[in-house]
C-alpha cells in the first residue's frame, strides 16, 4: 500500500551527512539538469500512476483488490443519484406535451357538451381535448379538427379517472385460490424488501371490473400480516397488449419514479404471528422489530454517507479510489429509501395509540409517513397526525365500516367530516377485494351522504390519492397535460346506482360496446337538496320511551304492505295511539279525537314512511359483537354437536343491535353458526329491545327457519365433499316422511312448518336443491324451502320460480371471488342484467341480505341501487327489504314498527327521523350513525 502523502525526502543539511564539496559549474549544471528531469519525470510517473502529492486528510489506495475501477464508478454514480437536487420534483402539467404511455395510432378525442369536476372544483360546462394521451385544451365550444374523433355528452358529467390508494387487485386474484394469493411473504414479520411487482397479474378478472366503475389507477400494495410488508408499485389499469407489469405502471417510461412502501402495526401482525410462538406477540414486540430495522437502516444510510463523503474528499485528477466498495445490503435497500424521501410509506393503522407509535417513530429515525391506511381511529387524534415527522399523513379510509375487529370498533361516520376540517387530507379506498373496487366511488357517495361536501368527496377519490402518491403532475385533476384518464358518468357520479358510460385510460377508451348515439341527453348536474329537519313539539314527552300518543305530519309518501299514498303537498299524516299505528294518510279523523296535549311531529313536507325493515342471515348479529373476537359471542358449532338454536345464544344492547334500530331496521333474524352442514334454527327479534324480556316484542319468533350451508365453506372430516352434504341433508329430509307427527327440525322442515334456508352459491349445487325439493315433494313432502347468497342463482331463474323458491341475495353486488360462484352478472356498464333483475324478471320473490355488520345501515341504499338497475317502482324497491324477506322465512304476521324519513331513503341525503316500535316505546327522535 503506497502513500503518497508521506514520500521521504532527504535533508541535505541533516547533521551526519559529509560536507559537500565544490563541484565545477558544468559539472553542476548537468547534474541538476539530470535532477531535474528525473524529478519531472517521477511527477509525471506519479501523476499518471494516480500520485499525486497533494494533501488529503483521507487515505488513497491504488488498484485495492476487489475495487475496480468500474465498480468504483458504480459507487460514485450511487453517491451522484442520492445526493442529486430536484429529485421527484416534476415540471407545471401544463407543460408535459406527451404521455410516455401513450398508444401510438391512438386517435385525438374530442368530448363535448359535458359537465367537467375537475377534481378541485365544482363543476362547469365545457369541452376536453385529449391527444397524445394527455388532457390538451380545455374549455366551451372546441372545434373539432381533421382525424379527431368527436364524442356528444349530451351533458352527462365527466372527473378524472378514480385512484384507487389501497388495493390488492392482480395480488388477491378472483377467483381466490392458493395459486392466485400472492399478497404478503407470510413466513417471517419483517420482508420491506419483497416487492408485489414481482406477483402482480395483469390477467386479474378484477381489472375490468374495476375499469367499470370508473377506477383508473392504483397502488398495489402488499397485505397487512406483516409489520413492513414490502414495496408497493403503481398501476394504470389499461390493458396492454405485452401483458407486461412494467407496462402497466403510471410512471412506466419514466426514469425518476417513486417507490411505495406498506407497514402495519396493531391488532394483524401480532395476532398472525404471535400464535404461531413467533415475534410479534405484543404491540411491544411490533415496536421493537420495527425500531431493530430502522436502526440497521440508518447506520446503512450513515456509512453510504461517509462513504460519499470520502469519495467527494479525493484528488480531482489522477485515480484515486477508496479501498472499499460502496456500503450496500439488499435487505435495508428500500428502509435507506424511506430514510431519503425516495420511498413514500404506507402505514396500515387503526387505533390512537397504534397511530401515536408510528409517528413517535418516525420522529426517531427521521422518515416521512405519505398515509395512514384504514385509520378508523385517526378522527379522534388530528393533532397527532400533525406531529408526524416533517409531513401531515394522507388518512386513507372508508366511509362507514365499522366493528368487525376491535379495532374498528370506535369508528364514526363522522370521521372524514371531523379529518377535513381538521387539515387532513382525507381519500376514500377499496382495499379491493375486501370492498370491490367496481364500486368505489359509492364510498365517495357516502362520505358526502356523511358530510363532506361534493367538491371533497369527488376529490377523496382523484386529486387528493393521486398527490398522496406523488403523481398529481399526472392523474387525479382535469387540467391541460395531465394523462388523459377521463370518466363519463351516467349521471351524477355520487347519486346512488351511477355508473360510467365510458372510461379513458391515456386517451383509450375502455368499455366495449358502448355507443354514445343512445346516451340520453341530462340536464345540469344532480343538484343535493338540503332536506328539512324534523320539527319536534316542545312538550316534555317528547321524542322520550313515555310518549305513547304522537301525531306526524309533513308526510310525503307511505309505503306499507298493501299501502301506497303519496301526496305533493306532503300533508300526509301517522297518528300513533297507546305506541299503535291506528291511522296513517288522511287522519284528520283521528287528530281531532286526540286531545290537545298530544305532541304534533312535522316533516316539513318530506316525510317518507315505511315499515321496519329486516336484517335476513347477517352472520352473528346478536350472537357476536365482534367478528375477530370469539371471546364476544356465541361460537362457532361443531361438527358433531346437536341443532343448536339462536334463541339461546342470543344478547341484546351490543353496538350492532343498536346501529340496526338507528338505522330503521327493527326487526333482525339471525341463525348459528356451525362447522355442520345444519347451521342451526334462526330467532326474529327486535333490534331496539333491551333483553328478552324488556318488551312482549323483544323475541318476534322463536323459531324461524331451519338453516343449512352447501358448499366449500361447509367442508370438515365429517362432510369432506359438497355431495356428502347433499347427501346428509336429503337423508335427514327423508327420514322426516315416515313420520307421523313432525319432532324434530327435520320432520317440521318436510311438513312444512319449518321454512328451510340454504346458503349456496354454485348454480349446479342449485339445481341439485332444486331436484332434491322435487323428489321430496313427489312423495308427499311440503318444503318451503329459500336460498341465501345465490351468486348464480339467477342462472336457474325460471326453475325456481316454478318451485315457489325464494331468493335471499347477499351481497347484492356479487364478485366471481369463488371458484364455485364465477358466474356473477357486475352489471352496467359490463352486462344489462344484475343477478336481481334476471331473478326478478322470472317472478322470484327475492330480498336483500346485509352480508356485513356495516351493510345493515345501507339496506336502503342497496334497494335503491336495485330500484335504477331494474327500474322498479319505489314499493317494489322497499319490499326487497321489508315484506318480502318476512314472507320468505315466514314472518308475515310478524309486528313491524315505523321507520319514517325526511326524504326519500333512495336518495343519499335522507335520513331517519323518527323510529317508532322496534322493541321500545315511545318515540325515538333523529338517532344518527355513530
Amino acid at each position: 500500500m503506497a502513500d503518497y502523502q508521506r514520500l521521504p525526502q532527504q535533508d541535505p543539511e541533516q547533521p551526519g551527512l559529509p560536507p559537500k564539496k565544490d563541484e565545477p559549474f558544468l559539472q553542476r549544471t548537468s547534474t541538476i539538469l539530470v535532477a531535474t528531469a528525473a524529478i519531472l519525470l517521477l511527477a509525471a510517473a506519479a501523476y499518471v500512476l494516480g500520485a499525486a502529492n497533494e494533501l488529503s486528510h483521507t487515505k488513497v489506495v491504488f488498484e485495492s483488490p476487489g475495487v475496480s475501477s468500474q465498480h468504483f464508478k458504480e459507487g460514485l454514480a450511487k453517491c451522484k443519484a442520492i445526493r442529486r437536487n430536484g429529485k421527484h420534483h416534476y415540471p407545471p402539467a401544463a407543460s408535459r406535451q406527451f404521455n410516455p404511455r401513450f398508444v401510438n395510432g391512438t386517435a385525438a378525442t374530442l368530448l363535448k357538451n359535458g359537465y367537467i369536476f375537475d377534481g378541485v372544483s365544482e363543476a362547469y360546462p365545457g369541452d376536453i381535448l385529449i391527444d397524445r394521451g394527455i388532457i390538451v385544451q380545455i374549455g366551451p365550444s372546441i372545434e373539432a379538427l381533421q382525424d379527431v374523433v368527436v364524442v356528444d355528452l349530451k351533458g352527462h358529467v365527466v372527473t378524472p379517472g378514480i385512484v384507487d390508494m389501497h388495493s390488492h387487485l392482480g395480488l388477491y386474484s378472483w377467483p381466490t385460490l392458493e395459486g392466485t394469493t400472492d399478497a404478503t411473504e407470510k413466513t417471517i414479520p419483517m420482508t420491506p424488501f419483497t416487492r408485489t411487482i414481482d406477483g402482480f397479474n395483469p390477467s386479474d378478472v378484477a381489472r375490468e371490473r374495476a375499469v367499470s366503475g370508473g377506477v383508473t389507477s392504483i397502488l398495489a400494495l402488499p397485505g397487512s400480516d406483516n409489520i413492513m410488508g414490502g414495496e408497493a408499485f403503481a398501476f394504470k389499469l389499461r390493458a396492454v397488449d405485452t401483458l407486461s407489469t412494467e407496462d402497466m405502471q403510471i410512471e412506466a417510461g419514466v426514469q425518476d419514479k417513486w417507490r411505495y412502501m406498506k407497514m402495519a402495526c396493531g391488532e394483524n401482525p401480532k395476532k398472525y404471528y404471535g400464535p404461531q410462538g413467533k415475534m410479534p406477540l405484543t404491540r411491544l414486540g411490533e415496536g421493537w422489530l420495527l425500531r431493530d430495522q430502522f436502526t440497521k437502516a440508518t447506520a446503512l444510510k450513515t456509512a453510504q454517507d461517509d462513504w460519499c463523503d470520502a469519495a467527494a474528499a479525493l484528488p480531482h485528477f489522477g485515480r484515486h479510489r477508496l479501498n472499499t466498495p460502496f456500503p450496500e445490503d439488499l435487505q435495508y435497500e428500500s428502509l435507506v429509501g424511506i430514510l431519503r424521501d425516495d420511498v413514500l410509506l404506507n402505514v396500515h393503522c387503526y387505533e390512537t395509540h397504534d397511530i401515536e407509535t408510528m409517528v413517535r417513530h418516525s420522529n426517531e429515525f427521521k422518515f416521512k409517513i405519505r398515509a395512514f391506511h384504514h385509520a378508523l381511529d385517526a378522527y379522534r387524534v388530528p393533532e397527532i397526525l400533525k406531529r408526524a415527522y416533517k409531513h401531515v399523513p394522507t388518512v386513507a379510509t372508508f366511509a362507514a365500516k365499522f366493528g368487525f375487529k376491535k379495532e374498528a370498533f370506535q369508528s364514526s361516520v363522522n370521521a372524514p367530516r371531523i379529518l377535513v376540517d381538521a387539515g387532513i387530507p382525507v381519500a376514500m379506498k377499496s382495499d379491493h377485494p375486501i370492498l370491490d373496487s367496481q364500486h368505489l366511488v359509492y364510498q365517495a357517495a357516502m362520505a358526502h351522504h356523511y358530510g363532506l361536501t361534493e367538491t371533497e368527496a369527488l376529490a377523496s377519490v382523484t386529486s387528493v390519492p393521486a398527490k398522496a402518491l406523488g403523481l398529481d403532475h399526472r392523474i387525479g385533476k382535469i387540467a391541460l397535460g395531465m394523462d388523459a384518464d377521463v370518466v363519463v358518468w351516467e349521471r351524477h357520479p355520487l347519486s346512488l346506482g351511477s355508473h360510467p358510460l365510458q372510461v379513458y385510460i391515456d386517451g383509450v377508451a375502455q368499455i366495449k360496446n358502448a355507443d354514445p348515439r343512445y346516451w340520453t341527453l341530462q340536464g345540469e348536474p344532480l343538484e343535493f337538496k338540503k332536506l328539512p329537519s324534523l320539527t319536534i313539539p316542545k312538550t316534555k314527552e317528547a321524542c322520550s320511551t313515555t310518549n305513547g300518543n304522537s301525531v306526524f305530519t309533513g308526510v310525503k309518501k307511505i309505503f306499507l304492505k298493501g299501502i301506497e299514498e303519496f301526496s305533493q303537498d306532503g300533508d300526509l299524516s301517522v297518528v300513533i295511539e297507546d305506541n299503535e299505528v291506528v291511522c296513517t294518510g288522511r287522519c284528520e279523523h283521528y287528530q281531532e279525537r286526540m286531545s290537545m296535549n298530544v305532541p304534533v311531529y312535522d316533516l316539513g313536507g318530506e316525510g317518507v314512511v315505511l315499515p321496519s325493515m329486516l336484517s335476513v342471515g347477517t352472520p352473528l348479529l346478536g350472537l357476536q359483537e365482534i367478528t375477530l373476537e370469539p371471546s364476544t359471542g356465541d361460537g362457532v358449532g361443531s361438527v358433531d354437536s346437536k341443532i343448536a338454536h339462536a334463541i339461546d345464544g342470543l344478547k341484546f344492547g351490543g353496538l350492532h343491535m343498536e346501529e340496526a334500530y338507528k338505522a330503521g331496521v327493527l326487526i333482525g333474524v339471525t341463525a348459528p353458526v356451525s362447522e355442520h352442514v345444519i347451521q342451526g334454527v334462526s330467532v326474529a327479534f327486535s333490534t331496539g329491545a333491551e333483553d328478552a324480556l324488556s318488551s312482549s316484542n323483544a323475541i318476534v319468533k322463536k323459531y324461524v327457519a331451519l338453516h343449512a350451508r352447501i358448499g366449500q365453506e361447509s367442508k370438515s372430516k365429517k362432510f369432506p365433499t359438497v355431495s356428502s352434504q347433499i347427501a346428509f341433508l336429503r337423508s335427514a329430509l327423508e327420514k322426516g316422511l315416515s313420520k307421523i307427527f313432525p319432532g324434530n327440525e327435520f320432520d317440521q322442515v318436510v311438513v312444512g312448518v319449518l321454512p328451510l334456508v340454504v346458503e349456496v352459491h354454485n348454480r349446479d349445487e342449485i339445481i341439485r336443491l332444486i331436484q332434491m325439493k322435487k323428489q321430496l315433494e313427489h312423495q308427499g313432502a311440503r318444503i318451503k324451502m329459500a336460498l341465501y347468497g345465490a351468486t348464480e342463482a339467477w342462472t336457474v331463474a325460471e326453475h325456481l320460480a316454478r318451485e315457489n323458491i325464494g331468493v335471499i341475495l347477499g351481497p347484492y353486488h356479487c364478485t366471481p371471488e369463488r371458484w364455485t360462484a364465477q358466474r356473477c352478472l357486475p352489471g352496467a356498464p359490463l352486462t344489462t342484467e344484475t343477478g336481481l333483475t334476471a331473478l326478478y324478471k322470472a317472478g322470484v320473490k327475492v330480498g336483500l341480505a346485509a352480508d356485513k355488520f356495516e351493510d345493515i345501515r345501507q339496506l336502503p341504499w342497496f334497494a335503491a341501487w336495485a330500484r335504477s338497475d331494474l327500474g322498479m317502482t319505489e314499493k317494489e324497491a322497499v319490499g326487497l327489504i321489508t315484506w318480502n324477506l318476512a314472507e320468505i322465512v315466514g314472518l308475515s304476521s310478524a309486528p313491524t314498527g315505523l321507520v319514517i324519513y325526511n326524504g326519500s331513503p333512495f336518495e343519499f341525503g335522507a335520513k331517519v327521523a323518527v323510529v317508532v316500535g322496534g322493541g321500545r316505546k315511545g318515540v325515538q327522535c333523529n338517532p344518527r350513525a355513530l
